[in-house]
C-alpha cells in the first residue's frame, strides 16, 4: 500500500502531483495549518512541516506517523516528546538554503560597511551627500556555526580578502577558515572581529548563545549579523548594548517573534538593519525545496535510508 504525505503549507495541484506522480501510488496532500490537517492525518505516514511547527497535534492524531521532514534548516519545534520517544525518522532541507543565506549575509555586511542604508535614506530625500565608507578588505569576521551555511559564507567572504575565525562545537581544519575555536572560546574571539556572523543552530545549547556580555566584548566598529534564528541571542541584551555603542551595528533576518511587531524597539535601535526572514527566499526555493522532499518521500516509500537524517538528540 502506497504511503500518505501531509504537507503543512499549501501546494499547487501541479506541485501536489508531481510529488505523487514520482512516488507511485502514494497520496499528498497539503494544509494551511495544523489545524486543517488533524482531521485527515490518522491514516498518514509522513508530514513534511516547517521546522518552526508545533507538530504535537499531528503527532497525537496520528498514530503511524513513522517519518517527519522540515521544510527548513531548523528543526527546533519538531523535537516534541511524541517525536523523541517514539522511532519516527526526522530529516531537514540543509544545502537548500547554504548559497541564497550566504549571499545574504554578504549583502547586510557590503550593505553596511558601504553606508548604503544612509545612501538610500539620502536618496528618499534627494539629497547628495558623499559618504565616507569603509572598507572590508583585510577585516576579520567571526563565523558561529560552521555547517553549510558558516562555510558557504566563509568562502565568499574570503574573496573580499576578509580573515575567517570559525567557532565550532569541536576543533578541526576548515578549509575556509584561517582560525577554528570551540564554541567555549567563543569569548577569546569577539574582540578581534570587525564582523560576528551567527550561523548556529538552534538547539537547547544555543538558546541565547549570544548574550549581553558577549555584545559588550565586541568592538564599537563591529558588526554583529544573525540569519540563523532569533532565539540564539538574548535581543534586550542587543538592544542595550547597541544603545552603548557595542556592537557598532546589527544587521538581522530573524527574531525571537515573527513578524516583528510595529512596536519592537528593535525598528528604531541605533545601527540596525532589519530584513524580514528573507535570507533563503530566492527564485528557485521552492523547486530546490520540493525536489529534495519528494526525493526523500520516494527514499521512504521504498524503504532506502533518508537524506540529511538529523540526530534527534542534538537537533542538527
Amino acid at each position: 500500500m502506497g504511503k500518505k504525505l501531509i504537507v503543512i503549507n499549501r501546494l499547487s495541484p501541479e506541485r501536489i502531483a508531481a510529488i505523487s506522480e514520482a512516488v507511485p501510488g502514494s497520496s499528498v496532500e497539503s494544509y494551511d495549518s495544523v489545524a486543517a490537517a488533524v482531521p485527515h492525518v490518522s491514516d498518514a505516514d509522513a508530514l513534511a512541516v516547517w521546522g518552526f511547527t508545533d507538530i504535537r497535534p499531528l503527532l497525537e492524531a496520528a498514530p503511524h506517523i513513522k517519518w517527519v521532514h522540515s521544510l527548513s534548516d531548523g528543526v527546533e519545534k519538531l523535537l516534541c516528546p511524541p517525536l523523541l520517544e517514539n522511532p519516527i525518522a526526522l530529516t531537514n532541507s540543509r544545502g537548500i538554503h547554504d548559497k541564497p543565506v550566504a549571499e545574504h549575509i554578504m549583502a547586510l555586511l557590503l550593505a553596511w560597511t558601504r553606508k548604503i542604508p544612509d545612501a538610500v535614506r539620502s536618496q528618499d530625500k534627494h539629497e547628495w551627500k558623499r559618504l565616507k565608507a569603509g572598507s572590508v578588505y583585510g577585516k576579520t569576521a567571526v563565523i558561529a556555526g560552521f555547517g553549510g551555511i558558516g562555510r558557504a559564507a566563509a568562502e565568499r567572504a574570503k574573496s573580499f580578502g576578509i580573515k575567517i575565525i570559525a567557532v565550532k562545537k569541536h576543533r578541526s581544519d576548515e578549509l575556509f577558515a584561517d582560525q577554528v575555536y570551540t564554541t567555549a572560546e567563543l569569548d577569546q574571539v569577539l574582540p578581534k572581529a570587525d564582523y560576528i556572523i551567527c550561523a548556529l543552530p538552534a538547539t537547547e545549547e544555543t538558546a541565547a548563545y549570544f548574550k549581553k556580555e558577549h555584545f559588550a566584548m565586541m568592538k564599537p566598529s563591529s558588526l554583529f549579523i544573525n540569519i540563523a534564528r532569533g532565539s540564539i541571542i538574548d535581543e534586550n541584551g542587543l538592544i542595550e548594548s547597541l544603545k552603548t555603542g557595542h556592537p557598532g551595528g546589527a544587521a538581522l533576518d530573524v527574531f525571537m517573534q515573527e513578524p516583528l511587531p510595529p512596536d519592537h524597539p528593535l525598528w528604531t535601535a541605533p545601527n540596525v538593519l532589519i530584513t524580514p526572514h528573507m535570507a533563503s527566499m530566492v527564485p528557485d526555493f521552492w523547486d530546490k525545496l520540493l525536489h529534495l522532499l519528494t526525493e526523500n518521500f520516494a527514499a521512504f516509500s521504498r524503504g532506502d535510508s533518508l537524506i540529511n537524517q538529523v540526530d534527534k538528540t542534538k537537533g542538527y
